[in-house]
């Protein structure tokens, strides 16, 4: 039987996202907003900490996170797709850039009477939602959840979704978007501030660290407000990520072979070209892991923990592996997040997804990510 592994970004043909365009809960954002604005630039210098911890500034200073809300326009966000990784470039392993289709574009960003906010789909935990990022010319996304921290800012989400290994970089413009769901951002945005994840990861390409912490500053939504007759808009401060939309709990060394639910916007293609998924709402798979690590070479994965039977596809990367997940109460644990998406049979469908096994190195890294305040 032969065996395909492919990345939960897209895999070997990279997918599609049809994002719509983003509105307020107030109203829509024109694009004029952020014409004029460019990609933030701030050194992707780590500091290393103790323990092998990498920290990566993105968007620290209010400049920097004034220049990063301006970006994100309707029309960029439309024209985002799912991230399709390269493993880390060196002499033995030949990396090719990220493959992407853009998504249709014969209506206009903006166009039109603003829609209402509409509630998320009831079984969505308001805590997951989209992580948008640059690299190169291409604005790209993945998915993500926030998880509790004493400062109550933190996001997690796969380590390849905020440090782009072709480029040995972190990612440009780094935003997380709660609750994302048809174009509607119910909870806010919120500006990445600093990257935390493994040294091995960003050093080395190793899918065992595949998982990054990013603190966020205050979240903003976009308000209309009228002016020498003019409707214009400002930006309306929404206070911290976890006072708004709560957050997972952070869990690690867990055993295999357990419960657990998978949260996600998947959105591309499968291997037999397929599209089940549309990337606009929050899709869920629950099962039990398997008890044995899978390894992938090509990844340098050794000890990953799959779930079988989730055919999550491309825009599912750094979605949150929940243990406990109570929908009543919108609560759970965060064990692990979505890394890569397999095709065990061999067949046209993806099948399965895995997670790095978060351990005690996830936790030094999550413990220092927690420490740090953001106003």
């Amino acid at each position: 039987m032969t065996r395909k592994l492919t990345l939960a970004a897209g895999g070997v043909v990279a997918a599609a996202s049809a994002v719509a365009v983003l509105w307020s809960p107030q109203a829509a954002v024109p694009d004029s907003v952020a014409s004029d604005a460019t990609t933030t630039t701030v050194s992707a210098a780590a500091v290393i900490g103790k323990n092998g911890v990498s920290a990566f500034p993105l968007a620290p200073s209010q400049a920097d996170e004034q220049r990063v809300a301006a970006y994100w326009s309707p029309a960029r966000l439309k024209q985002a797709s799912s991230y399709v990784p390269s493993t880390k470039p060196s002499p033995s392993t030949k990396s090719s850039p990220s493959l992407v289709e853009v998504g249709p574009g014969d209506t206009k960003p903006g166009a039109g009477a603003p829609r209402a906010a509409a509630p998320p789909p009831a079984a969505s935990p308001p805590m997951v939602g989209k992580v948008f990022f640059k690299v190169g010319q291409k604005e790209y996304w993945c998915s993500a959840s926030a998880v509790h921290s004493a400062r109550r800012n933190l996001v997690a989400t796969a380590g390849h979704c905020a440090y782009a290994l072709a480029q040995d970089d972190t990612v440009d413009n780094w935003v997380f978007i709660p609750g994302y769901h048809d174009g509607v951002a119910p909870s806010g945005i919120f500006v990445g501030h600093t990257l935390y994840m493994h040294e091995d990861f960003a050093g080395q390409g190793d899918f065992d660290r595949d998982y990054a912490f990013v603190t966020v500053h205050r979240g903003f939504t976009w308000q209309p407000y009228v002016e020498g007759g003019r409707l214009k808009y400002r930006s309306v401060d929404v206070g911290r990520l976890e006072d708004r939309v709560g957050a997972f709990r952070f869990s690690s060394s867990k055993p295999t072979g357990r419960p657990i639910s998978v949260f996600g916007y998947p959105a591309g293609a499968n291997p037999d070209g397929s599209r089940p998924y549309t990337g606009q709402t929050v899709k869920s798979c629950v099962g039990t892991t398997e008890k044995k690590f899978v390894s992938a070479p090509t990844w340098q994965l050794d000890h990953g923990v799959r779930l079988p039977g989730c055919p999550f596809t491309a825009g599912a990367s750094g979605g949150p592996w929940v243990i406990g997940y109570d929908a009543a109460k919108r609560t759970g644990y965060l064990a692990g997040i979505t890394s890569l998406t397999w095709n065990i049979s061999g067949g046209g469908r993806l099948d399965a997804v895995s997670t790095p096994y978060f351990n005690q190195m996830t936790s030094r890294v999550y413990s220092q990510a927690s420490k740090q305040g953001t106003g």
